[in-house]
């Protein structure tokens, strides 16, 4: 080998070591590559809110909101406005700067009069509140029971009157009788399914849902609820079991102009399958649309298409019309 070879060989090993060291030099002055790790727990995150009166991301237990339609950990319908204890009933805790809380008792509205009358359910007295107290005149009014017809009472369920009509206009024979039996009770029922599709129903008092408002609002209320497919069955359920649920009914308040979140007293899911619980139809309060004659064709419009199951008494109507309506006869 000669010297100039030793030369070129010598001169490669320096640029070579020079070079490895400049990209050794290079490589290191890289930021070094970082690394995030992350644990994550339950509740960790704050989750969506779960109902409407909540913020769009909320950092406690989903819960009802406090007073609200669906708050009944506070059942103080039976406090009274002069109750020591009303103010402790609805207590609101608030955080102070040292880490205390301090009750604040929130004052309860004082309560009002029902804009309610009990359901009749039987033929009972019942008084007229007119005049001046202390006038003979008036309670002789009071006294006196308001006359109802043999057919009101058939419809408000007493079989006496039935009965009464029945030996008047067909004696002691007993085929017509029968007839007549089916022919009045067929009057009867399709009264009853008409009054059930109009939704002129009473209410009993002591549901708490429908104490809050009064007998027209609840009508009003059933009848929304009908055109949503939620109806009353005529007895003390819905029709096939079909029940609405909280939107429903909130649905039904606002068609009928009435604020949901005024309601303290929501129902719930089984409250609300129960809610015709007593509830009965009031097929009498539909025969003044037939009035004051009460002519066949009258009580014809009032059944509607059961008409043509009633055709013997509309044939014999003029003789039964009577005996049915005496009590409107004698105060016309």
């Amino acid at each position: 080998m000669t010297a100039s070879e030793l030369a070129f060989l010598a001169l490669g090993l320096l640029l070579g070591a020079a070079t490895g060291a400049a990209m050794i030099v290079v490589l290191a002055s890289r930021s070094p590559r970082r690394e995030i790790r992350v644990t994550v727990t339950r509740d960790a995150l704050p989750r969506r809110s779960e109902t409407l009166s909540q913020d769009a991301f909320v950092t406690s237990t989903a819960e009802p909101a406090r007073g609200g339609p669906a708050d009944r950990r506070s059942f103080d319908r039976d406090a009274f406005p002069g109750d020591a204890g009303a103010a402790a009933a609805f207590p609101m805790t608030v955080p102070t700067n040292v880490g205390r809380r301090v009750a604040i008792p929130i004052e309860t509205a004082p309560a009002t009069a029902p804009d309610r009358t009990t359901v009749p359910y039987g033929a009972s007295a019942m008084g007229v509140a007119v005049g001046v107290e202390g006038d003979p005149a008036v309670a002789d009014l009071r006294a006196r029971p308001i006359p109802q017809s043999p057919l009101e009472r058939m419809l408000r369920g007493e079989h006496r009157a039935m009965a009464e009509v029945i030996d008047a206009v067909a004696g002691e024979d007993s085929r017509r009788r029968g007839d007549w039996e089916l022919l009045l009770g067929g009057l009867a029922e399709a009264m009853a399914d008409m009054a059930v599709r109009e939704s002129v129903i009473d209410f009993p008092m002591g549901t708490a849902f429908w104490d809050a408002f009064t007998v027209e609002q609840c009508r009003h209320i059933v009848a929304a609820l009908s055109t949503m497919g939620f109806r009353y069955d005529g007895r003390d359920g819905w029709v096939e079991h079909h029940v609405p649920v909280y939107r429903d009914l909130s649905l039904a308040l606002a068609d009928i102009g009435e604020d949901p979140r005024r309601i303290r007293a929501w129902p719930n899911a089984g409250e609300i399958a129960a809610l015709f619980v007593g509830v009965r139809p009031a097929p009498e309060e539909l025969l003044a649309a037939a009035g004051p004659e009460y002519g066949a064709e009258d009580m014809q419009a009032l059944v509607g298409e059961h008409a043509a199951e009633l055709a013997g008494l509309w044939i014999a109507w003029g003789d039964v019309r009577p005996h049915l309506l005496m009590a409107q006869e004698r105060a016309a």
